[in-house]
């Protein structure tokens, strides 16, 4: 009885089937008859069908895609971060702005 709930726990199996009226062995092919193989290439076939599924509607359906997710509030990329409350870079074109205008008000001034 141990080793067939050692069994059960292994494969992740409810102890439950376990059937006391069996023998152990009738009980070993009962479980062993519940146990799912992993077959990874069936698996990976099984993915690919629904990632192919997945990109079709998305690109049949780009606008609902996109606002379910507006929706949801995900459409926010996390590399936004918080606002820069930097001071601005320098512009050459402010800069030449800025002194243009300067040398302006100066000639103005000397001129009166």
């Amino acid at each position: 009885m141990y080793q067939l709930k050692k069994f059960c726990r292994k494969h992740g199996l409810d102890t439950h089937l376990i059937d006391r009226s069996l023998t152990y062995f009738e009980n070993k092919a009962m479980l062993k008859s519940q146990v799912h193989t992993f077959d990874p290439e069936s698996h990976m076939a099984e993915f690919r069908a629904q990632r192919e599924e997945y990109d079709h509607f998305v690109r049949e359906h780009f606008l609902v895609y996109y606002l379910d997710h507006q929706r949801r509030g995900e459409t926010t990329s996390a590399e936004v971060g918080e606002q820069d409350n930097s001071p601005p870079q320098f512009s050459l074109r402010r800069f030449v702005t800025m002194r243009n205008q300067h040398r302006a008000r100066a000639c103005k001034k000397h001129k009166d």
